[in-house]
């Protein structure tokens, strides 16, 4: 039976013969690995046993070694019927009908020769096959060839769209982000300016309010000044009596209507400060409390969550790097 192939179809064969030999070191080590840990656990130095101890000692490692070499030998035939079942795939969607002859899997002249090829294959630089692979890639490779299943070529397009789409609205909640940082900037140069604004009339009000105060001290001292000359006024004319009760009335008016400036003035102070902390307020919450700013804080959340689960899932179709000589 003549099974001779192509240089680079002997390529892949030796790409695979270096993973299996890599997986049957490692269930080799794991297998090592039962037997130590069964002799710490079980066996004590120094310590007797007789006939029934070792043979219940053996009867357990031999109990716990045959489920692990069944599980590994099981793992082993299943990973090479998933490796058939991919190029009848691959056959399939290249119109091509493969047939199996598994009565060829005994002999032992083809069995020799597969041991040579592991061998050959063991002995060559990782960068062999990864350069070879390169090299194959229009016509697939063992470690490319899932992408030739019509469902995982799909799906994996599907991916890469619902990707760029995610990418895509990502990018336009990053611009929406941005306009809504700018208008929050906007927003906070206007408070600042009405601040300031707000700052300039109350030193300008408390300016009046000081000036109206000296006024004021400058009326209640000429109203001492009238009230002393008032007390004295029977000592005078008639008509100076009359005169300067008339001086007295028109002060006692101008320091009433004084009062109420001051009084005004100190109103509108108190609703210029409200006015300032309730505008501050406003601004400072119109933006972060607004439902679209909450709803697309949300969705960014979700969609950063989103592009992770498709990388995680895009990277199932990602090539496989084969292990190089020097780490077997």
């Amino acid at each position: 039976m003549d099974i001779s192939l192509s240089d680079d179809h002997e390529l892949q064969v030796q790409a695979y013969l270096r993973f299996a030999k890599l997986k049957r070191a490692q269930h080799v080590r794991e297998a090592l690995a039962v037997i130590t840990e069964f002799k710490d656990d079980r066996l004590t130095p120094g310590e007797m046993y007789n006939y029934t101890d070792i043979k219940g000692l053996l009867d357990d490692m031999s109990s716990s070694m045959k489920s692990l070499v069944d599980k590994e030998i099981q793992h082993a035939y299943h990973t090479n019927a998933l490796l058939v079942k991919i190029l009848l795939s691959q056959a399939q969607v290249n119109g091509l009908e493969l047939q199996v002859d598994t009565n060829a899997l005994e002999n032992e002249f083809l069995l020799k020769q597969i041991a040579v090829s592991e061998a050959t294959a063991v002995s060559r630089p990782a960068s062999d096959f990864v350069r070879r692979n390169t090299q194959l890639g229009k016509i697939g490779t063992v470690s490319t060839i899932n992408m030739s299943d019509p469902k995982a070529a799909k799906e994996r397009d599907a991916l890469g769209s619902e990707l760029q789409t995610t990418k895509q609205r990502l990018e336009q909640l990053q611009q929406q982000t941005t306009q809504m940082m700018r208008d929050r900037t906007a927003v906070t140069n206007e408070l600042n300016a009405l601040k300031d604004e707000l700052a300039a009339k109350d030193a300008a009000l408390q300016a009046v309010q000081t000036g109206q105060t000296e006024m004021l001290s400058k009326m209640q001292r000429e109203f001492s000044s009238l009230s002393t000359q008032a007390a004295g006024a029977a000592q005078v004319s008639g008509a100076q009596f009359e005169d300067l009760k008339k001086q007295l009335n028109e002060t006692r008016g101008d320091l009433e209507e004084t009062r109420r400036k001051l009084a005004r003035a100190q109103d509108e102070i108190n609703s210029k400060d409200a006015e300032m902390r309730g505008t501050r307020d406003v601004l400072d919450g119109r933006l972060m409390e607004s439902k679209q700013f909450q709803q697309m804080k949300k969705m960014m959340q979700q969609k950063s969550s989103e592009v992770v689960e498709l990388r995680k899932r895009l990277g199932r179709y990602e090539p496989q790097s084969i292990p190089s000589a020097d780490d077997l």
